[in-house]
């Protein structure tokens, strides 16, 4: 049997068997991938056409796997489960794969509707297109189409228009600053002077830095279903963003030094202080970029900062609210 165990940052598949003359080992970034790997490997000396793992046979079988695999390398997986685990222990888990069709999403998504806004039941049907993709092209799930994607979300636009005053601001970067750790203050600080991804933020290491010519080296994931396309930008700073970053101490190889979960924790806390119960952390991107278009940036300077590559989209951000004093 193969040994399965922590290496790094990724769990090594161990092959033992004597008479085995291939490779022995390897690496991968996810628990699952690794077994799935062995697994395959061990089962080829004993029956070459046949691998031992059976494709999951219900929606919450192959959920489960798709948690424990190419969500875990997804720069938003830690957000995207809470739904799948929700679901996956509904009614819905219970389906069979081949049974599954539009009428049961179609049940879900009205039961979301009553509970959720349109955009949210969108972004988790999102996620589940490319989930059963997955689970038909790489587990061999018997699925003769994909029924999330047929599946349409009507309902009133529920698009917010986040702001918030400079004396907001203040009050927020204040109770930021009462925190230990300082990073979760420079965080804030750091969206709201550039616009970008919080996780773009976290993964960001000093050696992408190029002050002088005020820009910074990005590389991003663009599917958790493919893992392998990646988009990489060169993206202008502006002159606040180079002041904050010559401040911040060099004391790790990270420019903010947090992990996923302690910056959420921070921010929701310091909001709750700061008597603003209703801001997200993304709201901060929202807000980055609707100042530069206040600021006389034009679209294609914005999206160069931004990562858009859409236009359209972009242009979601052009509503931003004078009158900001106060």
């Amino acid at each position: 049997m193969a040994t399965i165990r922590r290496s790094g940052s990724g769990w090594q598949a161990l092959i033992r068997k004597k008479k085995y003359q291939g490779q022995t080992s390897k690496t991968f970034s996810s628990k699952a991938a690794a077994k799935l790997w062995a697994n395959a490997v061990e089962s080829s000396l004993k029956t070459p056409a046949k691998l031992d793992l059976k494709p999951p046979q219900i929606f919450r079988e192959a959920i489960d796997l798709y948690i424990q695999g190419p969500l875990q390398d997804h720069l938003s997986g830690a957000n995207e489960q809470y739904p799948l685990k929700a679901l996956a222990n509904s009614w819905m888990g219970g389906v069979l794969l081949e049974e599954l069709s539009i009428r049961h999403f179609a049940l879900w998504r009205d039961e979301r509707l009553s509970k959720v806004k349109p955009n949210t039941v969108m972004r988790e049907l999102r996620i589940l297109r490319v989930l059963l993709d997955w689970a038909k092209d790489e587990l061999g799930c018997q699925l003769n189409s994909n029924p999330a994607r047929e599946l349409k979300v009507r309902g009133a636009s529920d698009a917010r228009s986040p702001f918030i005053t400079q004396s907001q601001q203040k009050s927020l970067l204040t109770a930021l600053g009462q925190s230990k750790n300082p990073n979760h203050k420079r965080l804030t600080q750091l969206a709201l002077a550039t616009g970008m991804r919080r996780s773009e933020m976290l993964g960001l290491r000093w050696d992408d830095l190029d002050l002088d010519n005020k820009l910074v080296h990005l590389s991003r994931k663009d599917c958790a279903a493919t893992g392998i396309q990646s988009s990489q930008r060169i993206v202008p700073l502006s002159a606040q963003a180079v002041a904050l970053l010559k401040r911040y101490p060099k004391t790790s190889n990270k420019v903010i030094d947090l992990s996923i979960g302690a910056a959420r924790h921070g921010f929701s806390r310091a909001r709750s202080i700061a008597g603003l119960p209703y801001l997200r952390f993304h709201d901060l991107r929202h807000i980055a970029i609707s100042t530069m278009w206040a600021d006389g940036m034009n679209a294609l300077e914005i999206s160069a900062a931004s990562g858009h590559k859409d236009l359209r989209m972009l242009m979601r951000y052009s509503h931003y609210q004078l009158g900001h004093g106060g």
